[in-house]
């Protein structure tokens, strides 16, 4: 376990590892990859059903908004509202994830929300694992992990397939004709382990992401901008409401410290 004394060395390398790796695979990468804090109380200001519903997101990028510039741009706060409004209740959503995350790193996400009140959880995931050597079989099986993970401590996972790079100009040729292949055969393992979890799969993103970037997708070609959230949201809608149908009367209690 690595000392307080190495932790320093070993984030700088792989902030290193991480830049030389965004160089390699996309042709402008982002200057500026901080992303806003959208956690926080969203929905109606008065409410007719005062209980308080968690929406989680879980992933990578695309489930931490880079590419947002305010809060409420952000995919999660755009899910939180309409939800919200929808239900006519209120929506506390919380945010771990993490840009750059891969498959791997769901575990200490969802170690994480065993301290939060179960809930909606939202995952995104996959982008980084297609694009890097990694085997697909153990990525998916790690995914199905997690999935039983969280029904097992009472959330409510909504899943979105692993996203195609070749929608994405912004990523540089050989990532886009690698990436594609794999991002398809991980994103058919993604989706037949949500449906035999029984959970809602959501709309992923499409080609006209790519025929539109103008307009969905941020100045690197690669994460949508706000216009792109947007659109986002009004394809995942319908699962996080199919979601919420299963909900039980009673929220779930807020979990306890061992």
């Amino acid at each position: 376990m690595p000392t307080p004394a190495t932790r320093r060395p070993l984030a700088r390398a792989r902030l290193t590892a991480a830049r030389l790796y965004q160089r390699l695979v996309m042709s402008r990468p982002p200057a500026d990859w901080t992303v806003p804090r959208a956690d926080g109380r969203y929905g109606p200001a008065e409410p007719a059903d005062p209980r308080p519903l968690t929406l989680l997101m879980l992933g990578d990028s695309l489930a931490r908004s880079l590419g947002a510039g305010r809060p409420e741009e952000t995919l999660g706060a755009r899910l939180a509202q309409a939800l919200g409004e929808r239900l006519d209740r209120p929506v506390d959503l919380r945010v771990l994830a993490r840009v750059g995350a891969t498959t791997a790193a769901l575990r200490h996400q969802v170690a994480r929300a065993d301290r939060i009140r179960p809930g909606i959880a939202v995952l995104i995931v996959g982008g980084n694992d297609v694009l890097l050597p990694l085997p697909l079989g153990r990525a998916a099986r790690r995914f199905a992990l997690v999935l039983r993970r969280l029904r097992d401590t009472g959330w409510h996972p909504v899943v979105v397939p692993c996203p195609d790079p070749g929608h994405a100009p912004g990523f540089r040729v050989p990532a886009r004709l690698l990436g594609a292949p794999r991002s398809h055969r991980l994103a058919h393992r993604q989706t037949r382990a949500a449906e035999r979890a029984g959970v809602p799969v959501a709309v992923s993103s499409g080609p006209e992401f790519r025929d539109r970037a103008d307009h969905l997708l941020g100045p690197d070609g690669v994460h949508p901008s706000p216009r792109g959230y947007a659109e986002h949201a009004t394809r995942m809608l319908p699962a996080l409401l199919a979601a919420a149908a299963t909900l039980p009367a009673t929220p779930a209690p807020i979990p306890t410290a061992p």
